[in-house]
């Protein structure tokens, strides 16, 4: 197969439905939360032809959750996904490489940012004792940068940077080992901490 366009990956699983704090072997029923269990990423099967990416057979690819959470639209059969990719706007799906040996390669000029880490253990009681879930806490809006895209060079931000980003653009994404980063557009930041 050739894709032209847009990545086609294997996602065996769309979802981890695993309760891995459970002892007694939940599992999670992602028909009432789909966003919080679902895999965004799988193994790359074919590349877009049209465009230069870093991309090769048998990278992991780390892609927007409409893949995940709308399997008729992008399903082609088999495990396999097609996965957009436009390296200029929004619209594209496909937002890095992960090689084998780890190291991150961003597409077009998404970046990704590691936040603040805030404690939101605290629970919200009604006056007669019923637990209503944890304290929400407005998170600052400022994070580190974990791995910068192209259009990063013409602001001076680099890896490592602290910086601040507008309300909205913390769209969280969870790496293949683990780390919970934000993705977004050099647009989307606001300053550099010196």
């Amino acid at each position: 197969m050739r894709a032209l366009y847009d990545f086609v990956v294997r996602v065996e699983n769309l979802f981890d439905t695993e309760v891995t704090n459970s002892k007694s072997g939940l599992i999670r029923d992602t028909r009432w939360d789909d966003f919080e269990g679902r895999v965004p990423f799988g193994e790359v099967v074919c590349v877009p032809e049209k465009f230069d990416t870093p991309a090769e057979v048998g990278d992991t690819l780390l892609f927007h959750h409409h893949v995940s959470q709308e399997p008729e639209k992008y399903s082609m059969g088999e495990d396999l996904y097609r996965v957009s990719y436009d390296p200029h706007n929004y619209q594209g799906q496909s937002y890095c490489v992960i090689k084998g040996d780890g190291s991150v390669h961003m597409l077009g000029d998404w970046i990704f940012l590691v936040a603040y880490e805030v404690d939101t253990n605290e629970e919200v009681l009604t006056d007669d004792g019923i637990f209503l879930g944890h304290k929400a806490e407005e998170l600052k809006r400022e994070a580190v940068v974990y791995c910068e895209g192209k259009g990063t060079e013409s602001v001076g931000v680099n890896k490592g940077d602290t910086v601040g980003f507008v309300k909205n653009a913390d769209y969280e994404l969870l790496l293949p080992n683990g780390d919970k980063v934000y993705r977004c557009k050099p647009d989307d930041l606001e300053y550099v901490l010196l």
